[in-house]
């Protein structure tokens, strides 16, 4: 299964990785002009599952406060449903973003997908 946000300078694509797990792929910039617009239907899409999710976030250019909001809800809701959250690929400036958020110690920020996939078993 597959969704995509349409033409908006941030998009997401939900992939299935299994039975059991989502990959969910940023691209662009989440931003207090963007997140509006992928804020439903990426959060519908991931609750929707219930599902543990992988955030691919090597496509992510930027990353407002906003953007942290949108994914600490989402993965309040796969959390609420069970499920575990890992992100992923971080770009030097979004990583930066995360840690200075501490949102890294609230999610766990691996490098790489294989390193996400194995998190979310452990």
């Amino acid at each position: 299964m597959q969704r995509h946000s349409g033409g908006w300078p941030v998009r997401f694509e939900l992939v299935e990785l299994g039975p059991t797990a989502n990959k969910v792929v940023l691209v662009g910039r989440l931003d207090s002009v963007t997140v509006g617009n992928v804020e439903t239907p990426l959060t519908a899409a991931v609750a929707a599952t219930g599902r543990n999710a992988v955030l691919d976030l090597t496509g992510l250019e930027f990353l407002s406060s906003l953007g942290i909001r949108l994914l600490l809800s989402a993965a309040r809701v796969v959390t609420r449903r069970g499920g575990k959250v890992v992100l992923f690929g971080a770009q030097p400036m979004v990583r930066e973003v995360l840690s200075a958020m501490a949102l890294d110690e609230v999610l766990p920020l691996v490098d790489t997908e294989e390193q996400a996939v194995a998190r979310l078993g452990a």
